[in-house]
């Protein structure tokens, strides 16, 4: 029962501001910060340049940067003293004229804690599960057990009685176990889940051998059915590592209608002994059978797999380790944390991701199902796939002024979960463009990009998949670099456009699996994105 969170980019907006033709825009340069900043310290960032009158001699009125005024010098040099929080953001400083023009810069400064790839991101996920989703995972329980081989399942516990001594001795072992039909009730209390379960014609085999000194040694087949059999109890669930969650049935109480013996070839003291201790026999083996074949599903309910897991990404194998440290159980639902690690082979050689840290989100295990994904957790992984230069681009294409383009990335792509406004975006940061006619350079841009998140029900409405929705895009031609034909950003749109498409495409195919909540049976509507304390959050219904 594994969940796909799948990164799928729709078809960008692209919204190029270099200029207002309104007006006479200034000449504006933007000394500080340089292109592509990373920073390990979040606090003040101070924005200097020079914004001077443009062709017309138009007066320069103004500079906004991220819409703080900046102090603007007689000699047209200009500071800002801005706050950078922790995450990505795009610097944009805005020059106006009197005449009305404007001309925008805009660049790229991420702010966190640079960590080494493949490490272990502490609470990597929380989810909540509401009461109606352990109803709807009671209600595909039991088809789901009934497809498993419990014998095998018990085959490390056997024998599974023994009792008796020295006189006759008897050990019995399940070689067998069948029945014709199984419900399951599960509903979260303080501290766990209650259990309760009925089964339908029980039918064990078992390998009886016994020994003793009054008796001959030797074995036999058993067979014992029971007509109906209740199970009730309480399923405590903890954390165990690397193995997932431990599932444990605790005081169970077991009833068993129509219990009947079948046995030949055991002494008659044999088997007076089995008959006495039957019913207490089949009361082990049933609460154990319980406990093996559920414990499975609540496991992956609750997001953990047990073992390494690895996929296929862009050719590559992505590595991913959960384990769980915490949940909790009230009678609203469960809430889980998950740490989790993750690695794309090849992308060792990283020089890390930006950490920030995170706060502890508010999970309503009340309703519906709510999943809280760190923002590290994505960021390391699109560090990775920029390591490896998945999202580098050679694009040839006879656009006139132009018939070849290049476009690298300078940082990997980064979201923030720290929105004021709860909005998630994916900033893409100063990539650059070199444009090219027959092998000879035309100019140079830098193209940056912000990307609303948005949220969508994939895989028959059982899954979540993130999307890249509306895109404001800008493209500044880079001062100092040759631009014989004085083209602007607008000239550069439609490749920059295709550009993206090529690389969001690649994104797109970009498909984490990831250990979430994947209750059989239910399906998710009214799905929302939104953003706490570091976290991308989504929250759905219970169809």
């Amino acid at each position: 029962m594994r969940s796909l969170l799948s990164i799928s980019i729709g078809v960008l907006l692209i919204a190029t501001v270099v200029a207002c033709e309104s007006g006479t825009p200034p000449v504006l340069t933007v000394t500080s910060p340089t292109r592509s900043l990373v920073q390990s310290e979040t606090g003040k960032l101070t924005v200097t340049g020079t914004a001077m009158p443009g062709v017309a001699g138009d007066t320069v009125t103004q500079v906004m940067v991220n819409n703080v005024p900046a102090k603007l010098a007689p000699d047209g040099s200009f500071t800002a003293v801005l706050d950078t929080p922790p995450g990505a953001m795009l610097l944009e400083t805005v020059a106006s004229s009197d005449s009305g023009g404007s001309v925008t810069d805009a660049r790229a400064v991420q702010t966190g804690q640079l960590r080494p790839v493949g490490a272990t991101i502490d609470r990597a996920i929380s989810a909540a599960l509401s009461a109606d989703a352990f109803s709807k995972l009671s209600a595909a329980a039991g088809p789901l057990i009934k497809g498993m081989n419990l014998t095998a399942m018990l085959a490390p516990l056997q024998p599974m009685v023994s009792s008796g001594d020295s006189i006759a001795n008897l050990k019995l072992s399940v070689t067998d176990l069948k029945f014709t039909d199984i419900k399951i009730a599960l509903a979260p209390v303080n501290g766990g889940l209650s259990f309760s379960a009925q089964i339908s014609g029980l039918a064990v085999t078992a390998n009886a051998i016994y020994a003793g000194s009054l008796v001959p040694d030797g074995s036999t087949t058993v067979n014992v059915a029971a007509d109906q059999v209740t199970i009730a109890g309480t399923l405590a669930v903890t954390p165990s590592g690397t193995a997932g969650f431990t599932s444990k049935l605790v005081n169970p109480v077991v009833n068993l209608v129509g219990l009947r013996l079948s046995a030949s070839g055991l002494p008659g003291q044999l088997l007076s002994l089995l008959n006495s201790i039957l019913g207490s026999s089949m009361q082990t083996v049933v609460a154990k059978v319980a406990e093996l074949a559920i414990g499975p599903l609540v496991n992956q309910a609750l997001g953990a797999l047990a073992g390494p897991q690895q996929i296929d990404v862009l050719g590559k194998k992505l590595h991913f380790q959960m384990s769980p440290s915490a949940v909790a159980f009230t009678p609203a639902g469960a809430v889980v944390t998950l740490n989790l690690s993750a690695l794309i082979e090849g992308s060792e050689a990283s020089p890390g991701y930006m950490f920030t840290s995170n706060g502890a989100p508010t999970m309503d295990g009340s309703h519906g199902i709510q999943l809280g994904l760190a923002d590290d957790l994505v960021n390391e992984l699109l560090a990775e796939v920029h390591t490896l230069g998945l999202l580098n681009l050679s694009l040839h294409q006879d656009f006139g002024v132009f018939d070849a383009a290049q476009f690298k990335l300078t940082m990997p792509p980064m979201i923030s979960a720290n929105t004021k406004n709860g909005a998630m975006r994916l900033v893409l940061g100063d990539m650059i463009a070199a444009f090219s006619k027959q092998g000879s350079p035309v100019v140079s841009a830098a193209v940056n990009a912000q990307i609303d998140l948005k949220i969508a029900p994939a895989g028959d409405g059982r899954m979540v998949a993130l999307q890249l929705g509306a895109a404001a895009v800008q493209i500044n031609v880079l001062d100092g670099m040759a631009n014989p034909m004085g083209l602007t950003g607008d000239d550069l749109a439609g490749a920059t456009s295709l550009a993206l498409g090529f690389q969001t495409d690649s994104l797109s195919k970009l498909l984490i699996t990831i250990p979430v909540p994947a209750i059989e049976g239910i399906q998710l509507k009214d799905l929302s994105l939104g953003a706490d304390s570091g976290y991308v959050m989504v929250s759905g219904q219970i169809q």
